[in-house]
């Protein structure tokens, strides 16, 4: 279920992908992929920031915009977000090299030293908009580990919040991920280096147990300064059928960790 290439529709970008149209959405201080079949699916969408002691959702308005273009085959959104020090976030949708997934792309820098502390980019997909009623935390490590509790998450998040344990190994970290959706099934994965914790929220659905609402990715997670660039990505596929052959998702996994990135813009 390949991604094909974007398209100027107006002032908005499309493209095909899984099966359905999908529109790149800037509103409401996010950016991201919104299904345009009407349905409240947000995927791969860049949300917020966070850093020591500090979180701010919804930072991404159209006045923080610098640009956005479409180069070659990917869009290309660039953002200074207001109050957080000289920070530009870039971030770069387009199809995998194979044509098989979509990537998002994350690149950020900052024009200060010494301000910018633990710094998290917020990325994520959103299926369900109800309250979750609780939240795993997937560090990628005994560092990672605490960022949930150096004042950058809010107290209501904190009292549903569950730390799985540290993995043996930063490789191993952030599992892909399979979600089944009606005849289909939605498979995300991060290369494990370039996040630092992962947030699966869930809503209890009775009687059927609790399903995945959505999905947050907190990329880097590292002090960053003046004259640094950090990039990050992941990759969002289709596949056929509920239920996902475990053989084709890990061939999915292997080819994502081995490709190199895009190269220039």
């Amino acid at each position: 279920m390949k991604a094909t290439t974007w398209r100027r529709s107006g002032d908005d970008y499309v493209i095909e992908w899984g099966g359905r149209a999908w529109t790149l959405d800037s509103t409401g201080g996010r950016i991201g992929l919104r299904a345009s079949d009407g349905s409240t699916d947000r995927f791969l969408e860049l949300s917020g920031l966070a850093a020591t002691g500090r979180r701010a959702d919804d930072v991404f308005p159209s006045d923080a915009l610098v640009g956005i273009e479409l180069f070659h085959s990917r869009v290309l959104a660039t953002y200074s977000p207001h109050g957080w020090n000289g920070l530009t976030v870039r971030a770069a949708w387009g199809p995998s090299l194979d044509d098989d997934g979509l990537d998002l792309e994350i690149q950020a820098s900052a024009s200060t030293v010494g301000e910018l502390r633990k710094l998290e980019i917020l990325v994520g997909s959103t299926w369900a908009s109800a309250r979750p009623s609780a939240t795993t935390v997937e560090p990628r490590d005994r560092g990672s580990a605490l960022l949930s509790y150096d004042g950058r998450e809010p107290a209501d998040l904190l009292q549903r919040l569950t730390t799985t344990p540290v993995p043996t190994s930063e490789t191993t970290a952030f599992a892909p991920l399979v979600i089944p959706a009606d005849s289909t099934s939605y498979l995300e994965m991060i290369h494990p280096y370039d996040a630092s914790r992962r947030l699966v929220e869930t809503v209890d659905q009775g009687s059927k147990g609790s399903a995945i609402a959505s999905v947050r990715y907190a990329l880097f997670g590292y002090d960053l300064e003046k004259g640094v660039v950090l990039r990050g990505r992941l990759r969002g596929v289709w596949l056929k059928g509920r239920t996902a052959d475990q053989a084709k998702v890990d061939d999915h996994r292997r080819r994502f960790l081995h490709e190199p990135p895009p190269l220039g813009n």
